[in-house]
């Protein structure tokens, strides 16, 4: 007789666990294969990040440094372009001033005119010589105005009359500056041409024409002006007065002066002067 359910040997029992794989003596359960999965993931990633990762990485750190460097060759490029233009400004203004300066300066163009000028200086001071005469003669009492025209006849001048009496080149002072007579600064830089001026007039005559030759467009220096009155002028005496009332008393011809003075002129050295009148570099000695 049998029931149901009878015991057959060799069946598994209903409460035995599932049956997982051992490998390596370790029993792969679902949590040790979780966690070797969790493993398996990190080492892959791990592969990942150093095979793939890290060399991309190293790339863009490369191409951000390039692009950075390159931002600032840019930055860079236009700090130099503003500093180029900033000294081509300054370069422009210098030569602007250099120009103007050089405008106070003689040229060799206005040297060729300078004695033609100074001729029109003097003749100027001619104009009125006429009515000067007539207005001498006008204030003076007749027989002092006989006495006037009688010296007028024999010496010709009642009024005076202003004359260029010489205009000699001075070709010993003239050349380079290096003697700094006007400063060391100018050695080397300027040359100067100097006049030899001998004119004679009045005192009026004398002091505009002087007064002009300041006003002409070359840059002149005066040096070593020296003014005498003429002899004729000292023992000329028409009206006899007391004293100096003879002397100032407009019933007398001009007193003539006597100026003498170097003209000397300045110009800027031109390059090749500048190169001739430098002074020579002394060479070192060879030793045998």
């Amino acid at each position: 007789m049998s029931a149901g359910g009878d015991f057959i040997p060799g069946d598994q029992p209903f409460d035995a666990g599932p049956d997982h794989p051992t490998v390596f003596g370790i029993r792969f359960t679902p949590m040790v294969s979780g966690i070797a999965l969790a493993v398996l993931g990190l080492i892959g990633a791990g592969a990942l990040l150093f095979y793939l990762g890290l060399p991309e990485w190293e790339r863009y750190q490369q191409l951000d440094a390039k692009v950075k460097q390159t931002e600032n060759d840019i930055q860079q490029q236009q700090a130099l372009l503003q500093e180029i233009g900033t000294a081509k400004k300054e370069l422009e203004t210098a030569q602007r001033q250099r120009d103007d300066v050089l405008t106070l300066f003689a040229s060799e163009a206005s040297l060729d005119t300078l004695l033609l000028d100074l001729n029109r200086q003097i003749d100027a001071r001619n104009v009125d010589l006429g009515k000067r005469r007539a207005q001498k003669l006008a204030l003076c009492p007749p027989t002092i105005q006989q006495n006037l025209r009688e010296f007028e006849e024999k010496n010709g001048e009642l009024a005076a009359e202003a004359q260029l009496k010489s205009f000699t080149p001075n070709k010993e002072l003239t050349g380079a500056i290096t003697d700094s007579s006007y400063g060391t600064q100018v050695n080397n830089k300027l040359k100067r041409q100097v006049v030899s001026v001998e004119l004679a007039g009045n005192y009026e005559q004398t002091a505009a024409i002087l007064q002009s030759i300041e006003r002409l467009q070359p840059l002149l220096v005066i040096r070593e002006l020296t003014s005498s009155l003429s002899d004729k002028s000292k023992n000329t005496t028409i009206f006899t007065g007391v004293g100096d009332f003879a002397r100032l008393s407009p019933c007398q011809p001009d007193p003539k002066i006597t100026t003498k003075f170097q003209l000397e002129a300045l110009l800027p050295l031109r390059p090749d002067e500048v190169v001739q009148a430098a002074p020579a570099v002394p060479q070192p000695a060879q030793t045998k």
